[in-house]
């Protein structure tokens, strides 16, 4: 250790340079001179020891570690997340078989994918908001439950109108999950382990993309649909069962003023990871503003341009994603190149896809893998605006080179590589969502965004089908 001597006094006015404190004293030498180091056997006892008793939050979670809390806490976050983005799938891989079945129109096939996505933005936009304000327990453990029960409406739907229902209730749950559980993946360990919880739900939600596109190639020709439906959106249930037994979140918590319950959730997670908390364990939390969910806030002087930019550019990656979520098995079951369109008359009839096609799809979802490891590698070694402004280039010579006709396979690797660099570019900005905004209007911001990308949805699914 070393202590530092700052003085005005002139040398002349001062043989001898004395400090004194509780933790010890130290005198320097006739000819020292400000600014000099000075040492001595027992610097240490200048040290005073550190005080577990008052804290701030992340020195709570260094000190108890990272153990089983966390992981039960990322196994929730996965599989919402993993549920969330299979209920988005499921269209994209049963509404061929669902068209034959009823004869949809085209009218009504856009109907239906639309409904789900606009659903799906006003609530994430709503909900942001309730969230911030009732915490995000509540919110994730409601929503769960209704997602469920839709999910078993959507698949034992006796007719198209009953389905539609289904799929509008579904699409507002999962716009108040995915707004909320971003958020909550970041709030149950110390900062430098926020980007483990942002990995774990943006790979869960590549799971559940191509999770479903496996089990379509595995189950939807032989079970039909509405089992399909009911296999897909089987993780939901333990999901739900751990949102029931784990506590609230305890950033949350501690910014909303909840200090009795954020003691009592940490002291939870600490015994769980094998840990013990100090008995007058003093929770220090840092407040930006106390207007939980303020609007107002996200579009501050400070706030407002991460607000608005991130909210366009995701508007425009989600319009592309879910254009090419939608598109991919349209160009598959059509697969004729028309000019600068395809023909959307089915080769041979009202069929479901093949099993080709479901290898194709399965492929691509599985190529996302390399977007969201290329995503996270990207953000921790070179930022995160970098590889946005890279990945958007590229993706629009992708989509260039789609206005023209190629050979099949051809055109097939120019829409999984755009695929692939649209799950970057989504990750990434998964990634930076969380960690713009405070805690205490952290859903509000990420709801809004999330809300804005899903219109994008909404155009990018209307274009394609019509």
């Amino acid at each position: 250790q070393h202590y530092f001597i700052q003085s005005n006094l002139r040398m002349s006015d001062c043989k001898t340079i004395s400090t004194k404190s509780e933790y010890g004293s130290i005198s320097a030498p006739d000819d020292a001179t400000p600014g000099d180091v000075l040492t001595t056997d027992d610097t240490a006892s200048l040290v005073p020891p550190r005080d577990l008793s008052t804290q701030d939050l992340n020195d709570v979670y260094k000190h108890m570690g990272s153990g089983l809390s966390q992981y039960l806490y990322w196994a929730a976050t996965a599989l919402i997340s993993y549920s969330d983005y299979a209920e988005l799938t499921i269209l994209s891989v049963a509404l061929p078989s669902i068209r034959c079945e009823w004869q949809l129109s085209t009218l009504f096939e856009t109907a239906i994918t639309m409904s789900v996505f606009v659903s799906y933005a006003i609530f994430a936009v709503v909900f942001g908001r309730i969230s911030d304000i009732h915490g995000r327990k509540v919110v994730l453990t409601s929503s769960a439950l209704v997602l469920i029960v839709s999910a078993g409406v959507s698949a034992g739907a006796p007719n198209k109108w009953v389905f539609l229902a289904g799929r509008v209730v579904t699409g507002a749950c999962i716009g108040i999950n995915f707004s909320t559980v971003a958020c909550y993946a970041t709030e149950f360990a110390e900062s430098r382990l926020r980007e483990v919880g942002l990995c774990v739900f943006n790979l869960a939600a590549m799971s559940g993309y191509a999770a479903v596109n496996a089990l379509a190639l595995a189950f939807l020709r032989t079970v039909g649909w509405r089992w399909f439906i009911v296999i897909a959106s089987l993780p939901i249930l333990p999901a739900l069962v751990l949102l029931i037994y784990l506590p609230e979140s305890p950033r949350y918590l501690c910014v909303s003023g909840k200090q009795e319950q954020a003691h009592k959730t940490l002291r939870f997670m600490a015994h769980l990871n094998g840990a013990q908390l100090p008995d007058n364990l003093n929770l220090v939390c840092e407040v930006e503003t106390r207007d939980l969910g303020s609007y107002k806030t996200i579009f501050s002087k400070k706030l407002r341009n991460s607000t608005v930019c991130l909210a366009v550019i995701y508007f425009m990656d989600i319009f592309l994603e879910f254009g090419l979520i939608i598109f991919l098995p349209l160009y598959l079951s059509a697969g004729v190149c028309a000019g600068n369109g395809i023909d959307q008359t089915p080769k041979h009839g009202c069929v479901p896809l093949s099993t080709h096609d479901m290898v194709v799809l399965t492929l691509t979802a599985l190529f996302g893998y390399l977007g969201v490891a290329a995503s996270h590698l990207s953000a921790h070694k070179l930022g995160r605006l970098g590889p946005i402004r890279v990945s958007s280039i590229l993706q629009t010579i992708g989509l260039a080179l789609l206005f023209f006709c190629f050979s099949d396979t051809f055109t097939t690797v120019v829409i999984m590589t755009t695929k692939v660099l649209q799950i970057f570019l989504n990750t990434t900005i998964w990634i930076m969502l969380p960690e713009s905004f405070p805690t205490e209007v952290r859903s509000t911001a990420v709801g809004f965004v999330n809300g804005a990308g899903k219109f994008g949805g909404v155009l990018g699914t209307g274009w394609v089908q019509y």
